[in-house]
């Protein structure tokens, strides 16, 4: 069920989306995908699909997925400019995956520190590390 929260803010989005011009972006494929208490808005990424984005709206907090990390915000204009910045192609990830442990490290605008730590038990066969930067931008 769309509520006016979520409404207000998938209004919001189709804004943004409309104003930007993301050559990336497979403006044909977005998909919103209505629940019990949230709406799934998925941007696919026309030649990556690791790089797509999946946003999850509920009533009191939108979900921002970009494999393999995800973020929750409670201000919806919050949400709204981290989409904003994983579009233009400002967030970087750097997936260190250790034998036992990956850490993912988000980084955005090139600054020096993380903006976002996980660190998650997997088990790794190859350990590596893996530099992901997201984006509908064409460089």
């Amino acid at each position: 069920m769309v509520t006016p929260p979520i409404e207000e803010f998938l209004d919001d989005l189709d804004e943004l989306l409309a104003a930007k011009a993301w050559p990336a972006l497979d403006r044909a494929k977005v998909t919103h995908t209505s629940g019990h208490d949230a709406v799934r808005v998925v941007l696919p990424h026309q030649d990556d699909p690791r790089a797509e984005l999946a946003i999850e709206v509920h009533d009191h907090e939108v979900i921002v997925t970009y494999f393999p990390e995800h973020l929750r915000f409670t201000l919806p204009s919050e949400a709204l400019r981290f989409v904003e910045m994983l579009g233009d192609g400002r967030v970087t990830l750097l997936v260190k995956r250790r034998v036992f442990w990956n850490a993912i490290w988000s980084y955005r605008d090139n600054l020096a520190l993380p903006f976002n730590k996980t660190l998650e038990p997997w088990l790794n066969v190859r350990p590596r590390v893996e530099k992901l930067q997201f984006g509908f931008t064409r460089e």
